[in-house]
């Protein structure tokens, strides 16, 4: 395909036959042929060799069963062989968005392999009583199926990966072997990728331009390096610009909870510490003080510690950016100030902190300040604490293997194992303190507090591959700092992406602030 493509463009080959996704990724190679070269696209064709297990498929199948369909010869296995090569797409592609925001990824799925007698499919199958060719390309099709819904899945993440689906690309009679097509078969792929590397490159700028000034810049980095560490260190740049605010951030990310606290339950997710983490990014790309908590570190202590800190050290036009993902659950609530007479929760590692102890650090903090929190969580339309006029109770709840919620079970098994816990912590509040939360619409927090939220209320956020639904829907509105209007509209914009179970909310308590109405995202 790559010497199809070489006949119309400038292409610089590292590929190598055979090489997994775990060793490309840990070279890395092409980060510096990035930089060297100074290319516009990154042509990224990886996961065959993972697909086909390494050529241990066998250990992945079931042996023939004529009840079973061609999807259940496929062991569960088979679907964590995925996952692990979908996560190193992931980082591959954070990598190069933070490296080389201008940088377009493509990548592709794989057409149906034709099992034969070779070494990946057919032999595999054979050895686990799966003789029939019919059966065989039947189960190879579930593979390459889920490989390609996967990969469409992860370009929702990212504006700048494009993916390919090469299906039914490739005749039948144009194989060369199980694995691979022939001369004719390839180039019926690389027009594919012609087009989309046409449609790319007559948007960006003129490629000896970005040669020349990808080459100056490293020759200027070689010769800075060869400048004596005496002479004197590069400062850190401030997150507060000389007379400007001061940015802070808050990233917590937690693919699981201790089991000790949540009756037995860790909760495991997948794709929450990479939300935090792609937070944490972009908040430190834009000049915030950021703090990462992944889950052990997630803790009720830490997180609180690190809010109260913010509130004692931030002054009137400073902000306060907080992330969280991980479960989202619900507790009896003790101070009456729920009309459903339950408080939303953060699940932290160690215990939930409930939306009544969020208000009230937030009243902590100074007038003018403005506090941003994003909350990739179920059960978190209002969990900074405010009833959200107009809600409708018609939002459709929902339960699906991947939401981020704690089961009801497990809910309810936690609050009678920690009772005297959570008791005590609603009966805190019970007097001065929950009058403050009950009139926070008459007499507001000081600070502005600013809520995007997966979901509703009544409703739960869906986890994902590289990110959970809600922060792959802002990460694509936000594209790498290219969305330029205010927060209204980057909801609004997020809210289009989402499925009809899941819609985010957006709202504010405390003072308004027009200046925080008009910002762009994340603006310190």
């Amino acid at each position: 395909m790559i010497d199809d493509l070489m006949q119309k463009y400038a292409v610089f080959s590292l590929d190598a036959a055979g090489d997994t996704l775990s060793n490309m990724y840990k070279q890395g190679e092409y980060m510096e042929a990035i930089a060297s070269t100074g290319a516009t696209i990154f042509l990224f064709s990886g996961g065959g060799n993972d697909v086909v297990a390494g050529g241990n498929l066998a250990a992945h199948l079931f042996d023939y069963d004529p009840a079973k369909s061609p999807a259940q010869h496929l062991r569960p296995s088979f679907n964590l062989i995925l996952d692990e090569a979908i996560g190193i797409y992931a980082k591959l592609v954070r990598q190069i968005a933070q490296k080389f925001p201008s940088v377009h990824i493509v990548c592709h799925g794989y057409d149906y392999t034709r099992p034969a007698k070779g070494p990946w499919l057919g032999k595999p199958m054979e050895s686990k009583g799966i003789e029939d060719r019919e059966l065989q390309r039947a189960i190879a099709r579930v593979m390459i199926d889920r490989f390609n819904e996967k990969l469409f899945l992860l370009q929702q993440t990212s504006a700048r990966l494009h993916y390919i689906d090469c299906r039914n690309t490739v005749s039948p009679d144009e194989w060369f072997d199980e694995l691979h097509p022939t001369n004719s078969g390839y180039q019926k792929v690389a027009v594919k990728f012609a087009e989309v590397i046409d449609e790319i490159s007559a948007k960006t700028r003129d490629v000896d331009y970005q040669v020349k000034a990808a080459r100056s810049k490293q020759s200027s980095e070689r010769a800075r390096a060869a400048i004596p560490a005496s002479v004197g260190k590069v400062a850190i740049p401030s997150a507060k610009a000389k007379g400007g605010p001061t940015g802070r951030s808050i990233h917590i990310g937690l693919n699981a909870v201790d089991p000790d606290h949540y009756a037995g339950w860790s909760g495991e997710l997948g794709a929450c510490e990479f939300d935090a983490e792609d937070m944490h990014g972009i908040a430190t790309g834009l000049g915030y003080q950021a703090k990462l908590l992944l889950t052990r570190d997630a803790t009720r202590e830490n997180v609180i510690a690190e809010i109260q800190s913010a509130a004692n050290d931030l002054v009137p036009g400073d902000i306060l950016f907080v992330s969280y993902s991980g479960h989202g659950s619900q507790l009896p609530d003790f101070n009456g100030d729920e009309d459903d007479a339950n408080d939303e929760t953060w699940c932290l590692y160690d215990a939930q902190l409930i939306d009544d102890e969020l208000y009230e650090l937030w009243s902590k903090f100074k007038e003018g300040v403005r506090v941003l929190v994003l909350s990739d969580s179920c059960h978190s339309g209002s969990v900074v604490k405010a009833i959200q006029p107009g809600a409708s109770d018609a939002i459709a709840k929902v339960t699906l293997p991947l939401a981020r919620v704690m089961p009801p079970a497990f809910a309810n098994k936690t609050f009678r194992q920690n009772r005297e816990f959570y008791t005590s912590m609603g009966s805190s509040l019970s007097t001065k303190e929950a009058q403050s939360v009950r009139s926070a619409t008459n007499s507001p927090i000081s600070c502005s507090v600013r809520l995007i939220s997966g979901c509703q209320d009544n409703q739960e956020s869906l986890d994902g591959i590289g990110n959970g639904a809600f922060t792959a829907a802002l990460l694509t509105v936000w594209n790498h700092g290219r969305f330029d209007r205010n927060y209204k509209d980057f909801h609004d914009a997020i809210l289009k992406r989402m499925p009809d179970t899941q819609s985010p909310n957006h709202f504010t308590i405390g003072p308004r602030n027009p200046v925080f109405d008009a910002q762009t995202p994340f603006a310190i």
